[in-house]
């Protein structure tokens, strides 16, 4: 019940009240109302004559009790009164009142649904008139009463739990009481029919006397005779009685009365007698005929009383062995299935994955999966399937347990919870449900090493801890020893583990108890000291506070008590499609198998881990003093791992693409098959694998190295594995992006290459074009190919703006050396120069044809030309417009302006005066346009 919400009802008038006008039947009798019934049902038991009783049928609802007390007195009992009469009026009022509810539950379908409505909220009947039923008070004279005694909606269910307590003021509430159970019970009962399975008639084998075949019952679940189950196998070691000799198997029985009629040698059949292991007597006894003379025919002829005599066998080692007749009969009526490799018409071919996985299309049913197997016809059996035929053995021992269960209804828990305490469990968990897979840090396959003392070897994982206990339980021979703890995997010595615990047969007693006390037993302690020696580990364990831990892995007969059988998503759309709650799943799952749903297992592991994290607790183990764990949570929890598929008795390997795809038989897929198309929806979602990537870069680039060699490609690929092959795939790309990567470098070189290569031109120009100016002529070198030429304008104004700014370098001392000795020079030259290049000058314009080459940057200046060669620039123009003033652009270098031009006659130049020292310059002062700033004015 939720305390903190409150549904107020009304009276009569309301449709979740017992007098609303709505018809009911019973014993052929119909009743106004459900208070009519009530109380009509009273009066009866007490004998009162039918006469007054009909009168209370036309009584209306507000007044049924009251005129039911009046046909009382009048007609009381002899010997009893009111007082006498009490307890039984009690008692009575409660009983037909709920069935009356029932039934009115059962008629009206918007009685029930509005009572679901309700969901969890606590029930108050405001009925003034009645304070049995009701409260004695109507819902405003509630409210306004709440408010005076300040008093919220858990007080009021405190009142309501504990009468002793409860104000004068408040009636009873006994109608509140009686639709809350009814709540209760529709959700139990819906909860029920989602849970439960129907059992369903199938045909045996053997027949009756009067040649009928033995009808059986089964239901959805399928059972491998594997783990705890497998001494009900014929191949399993299990030592019997029969007519004063003992046998070691069933089998071993039936090759012996085999080679007794073929009327073999003491010493064949001793072979026999002294083979271990049950599997291989077929293969000793075709030896044996194989070196022997008998005729194929007689062999033939012999061999059909085989199976009767494995039969003979089975029920006398059954029916002679208490504890193997109650552990048949803990199956329940599952289908059992003997998966041994051995003869096939007493094996199933199918192994337990395919049968899950079969038993998820809508079509198989049980009926279907027991015909196929007994069709030796195979009329009906679709062609993909018949290698279903036969399990004899699986088929004998569901008729053998029909026969048992007619005289017991006993049953064997697989496991003995009571060593864990649920109920500390249960009184603390929360309703947050946290999953975790094989793949999780909390798993005993989890490859952490630890070590049983502190001078210990370590070991690989919690699993290698456990398979050296069981070495030790199970006295396993040195080889067999080996074989398991050589294996570092952890999943594979898990695996080698079982399977030589299945293969050789340890004893009856000595297996079972380890499959049901000291394997988990085994677990814990690995898992305990797991936590110890790695604190990040436990402090991952109890971050997950009081949450209920489940296991979800996929459902095996052998570790059907380990895990929950269930994928992660499946499981939580289950829990809120049946409204299971986090308590009821821990009382389920400690039920036995044949009392749990279908494929639900018992999250066994769970729950040791849940016991560990309560007890770290209670020893005072803070999270917030113990390093955290640098993983993500999915990392953690190993969520939509493909270990989720992972069974113990099958070869699991993660880079297959099955495990991702994988669907397996549970009980949200039973229920989807009810005509459930949402939960079919749910349930038949398969995960997105991601695309496997070799990680081995030696062998991946030794791929590469061999196609780029090999002249066809196309067997090197088809021999290449997928993961290897997208391994390959990225190796190209990322040579690939490396050569473009490396190619945009060379390219952003030469873009910075030719960048400086066009400062320096526009260095060169512009120190020719000053220099030009100071000689009162044009550059001969003409405009700059590389660039567009900048206009006359803008390199004669002072200030003007500029694309560039930019530095003459360490050359410019030696330059404007190079400068004066040119004035010089063309000073001494006089008349005879200039008059000479005016007709020159003028031939180069008209004809445009270049007479000199382009002047190169470099020692080449200090040469003197002979005739100044007009620039492009020039070309076309006013002779007026051509002459330029014989002054350079502003500078901050102080030196003498340049002399006049002289008449050719003069002889000599006047000297031109020193320059002045060059004084520093502000390095916040702006450069005008035109300016050149050399390297040792950045230095100063």
């Amino acid at each position: 019940m939720d305390e903190e919400k409150i549904v107020l009802i009304g009276n009569e008038s309301d449709l979740l009240h017992a007098g609303y006008n709505f018809a009911i039947k019973h014993d052929g009798k119909r009743y106004p109302s459900a208070i009519h019934f009530t109380h009509h049902q009273i009066l009866d038991q007490l004998k009162i004559p039918d006469s007054a009783i009909e009168e209370l049928l036309c009584t209306n609802s507000c007044d049924v009790q009251q005129r039911a007390m009046v046909i009382l007195q009048e007609n009381m009992p002899e010997g009893h009164d009111l007082n006498s009469l009490g307890p039984y009026l009690t008692t009575s009022l409660h009983s037909y009142s709920l069935q009356g509810l029932r039934l009115r539950a059962e008629h009206d379908k918007e009685f029930e649904k509005t009572l679901m409505r309700t969901n969890e909220a606590l029930l108050i009947v405001c009925d003034e008139k009645n304070p049995i039923l009701g409260i004695g008070m109507d819902d405003k004279t509630f409210m306004e009463w709440m408010a005076k005694e300040k008093a919220d909606s858990r007080q009021i269910a405190y009142w309501m739990k504990h009468e002793h307590m409860r104000p004068s003021d408040l009636g009873q509430n006994m109608l509140g009481r009686y639709l809350m159970w009814l709540r209760y019970e529709t959700i139990e009962k819906r909860k029920q029919s989602l849970l439960a399975r129907p059992t369903v008639q199938v045909e045996g084998l053997s027949t009756d006397k009067e040649d009928k075949a033995f009808v059986m019952n089964v239901n959805d679940l399928v059972i491998s005779l594997e783990g705890i189950f497998h001494p009900l196998s014929n191949y399993y070691a299990s030592p019997f009685e029969m007519k004063g000799e003992r046998y070691r198997s069933v089998e071993h029985y039936a090759y012996e009365k085999f080679f007794n009629s073929l009327k073999l040698d003491d010493k064949a059949i001793e072979k026999i007698q002294t083979t271990p292991v049950p599997l291989n007597v077929p293969i000793v006894a075709q030896k044996v005929l194989r070196n022997s003379d008998i005729n194929q025919d007689t062999i033939a002829e012999k061999g059909t009383k085989m199976d009767r005599w494995r039969q003979s066998a089975m029920k006398h080692k059954i029916y002679h062995n208490e504890y193997l007749q109650q552990l048949l009969l803990s199956t329940g009526s599952a289908i059992l299935v003997d998966c041994s490799v051995g003869d096939p018409l007493w094996t199933c071919a199918a192994s337990e994955s395919e049968l899950q996985h079969l038993l998820t299309k809508t079509y198989v049913t049980p009926q279907k999966l027991v015909g196929w197997m007994v069709d030796e016809e195979q009329k009906d059996t679709p062609k993909s399937l018949m290698h279903l035929y036969g399990n004899k053995s699986g088929l004998l021992l569901m008729e053998l347990r029909e026969r048992l269960a007619v005289h017991t209804s006993s049953r064997i828990p697989l496991l003995q919870l009571s060593a864990i305490n649920t109920a500390p469990l249960k009184s603390i968990v929360t309703s947050n449900v946290i999953c975790f897979t094989p793949e999780s840090v909390f798993h005993p396959l989890y490859p952490a090493e630890i070590r049983c003392s502190q001078d210990g070897p370590p070991m690989k994982s919690p699993a290698h801890y456990v398979a050296t206990q069981a070495v030790k339980l199970l006295s396993i021979n040195k080889e067999d020893s080996d074989y398991i703890l050589e294996e570092t995997s952890s999943i594979q010595c898990w695996q080698r583990l079982h399977e030589t615990i299945e293969l050789r047969g340890r004893g009856l007693e000595l297996e079972q108890t380890w499959w049901m006390d000291k394997r988990m037993q085994f677990i814990k302690e690995s898992l305990q000291l797991l936590l110890d020696q790695h604190p990040a580990l436990l402090r991952a364990l109890l971050d997950t506070g009081d949450s209920l831990l489940v296991y979800c892995s996929r459902f095996s007969s052998m570790d059907a008590e380990l895990s929950i059988g269930m994928r992660e998503m499946d499981l939580r759309w289950w829990m809120q499609e049946v409204g299971m709650t986090t308590k009821t799943l821990i009382d389920m799952c400690s039920h036995p198998m044949a009392f749990r749903p279908p494929y639900l297992g018992g999250n066994r592991l769970g729950l040791i881990l849940m016991e560990l994290r309560r007890e770290f607790v209670l020893q005072g183990v803070f999270p917030q003093q113990l390093p955290e764990l640098q993983l993500t949570a999915d990392s953690i929890l190993g969520t939509n791992s493909p270990m989720e598929n992972f069974m113990t008795s099958e070869h699991f390997d993660m880079l297959q693409q099955w495990n991702y795809r994988a669907l397996w038989i549970n009980p949200l897929f039973l229920l989807a098959k009810d005509n459930y198309p949402e939960a079919m929806s749910q349930c038949t979602r398969i995960k997105t694998a991601p695309r496997m990537v070799t990680i081995d870069d030696e062998k991946v680039s030794d791929l590469v190295d061999n196609l780029v060699k090999e002249e066809t490609h196309t067997e090197t690929l088809k021999a290449i594995a997928a993961e290897d092959l997208r391994a390959v795939f990225m190796k190209l790309c990322a040579r690939l992006r490396g050569k473009i990567e490396n190619m945009d470098r060379q390219s952003m070189d030469i873009a910075m290459v030719a960048m400086e290569t066009h400062r320096l031109q526009s260095i060169r120009r512009s120190l020719a074009d000053t220099n030009d100016r100071e000689d009162g002529g044009p550059s001969s070198s003409g405009p700059s190919i590389s660039a567009p030429p900048m206009t006359t304008s803008a390199s004669r104004i002072p200030h003007s703006s500029s694309g560039f700014r930019m530095a003459a370098g360490r050359e410019r001392d030696r330059e404007r050396e190079r400068d004066d000795e040119r004035d010089r020079e063309r000073d001494r030259a006089g008349a005879s120069s200039s008059s000479s290049a005016q007709p020159a000058k003028k031939e180069r314009m008209e004809y445009k044809i270049p007479t000199t080459s382009r002047r190169k940057f470099g020692r080449d200046r200090e040469k003197p030309t002979s005739s100044a060669v007009s620039s492009s620039s020039d070309r076309g123009r006013p002779d007026s417009i051509k002459k330029r003033p014989h002054t350079s652009p502003p500078s901050s270098r102080k030196s003498a302006p340049s002399p006049k031009r002289t008449a050719p006659t003069t002889p000599a130049a006047p000297v031109a005066p020193a320059a002045a020292p060059k004084p520093k310059r502000n390095p916040d002062e702006e450069l005008s346009d035109g300016e050149i700033l050399s390297t040792d004015e950045e230095d100063n």
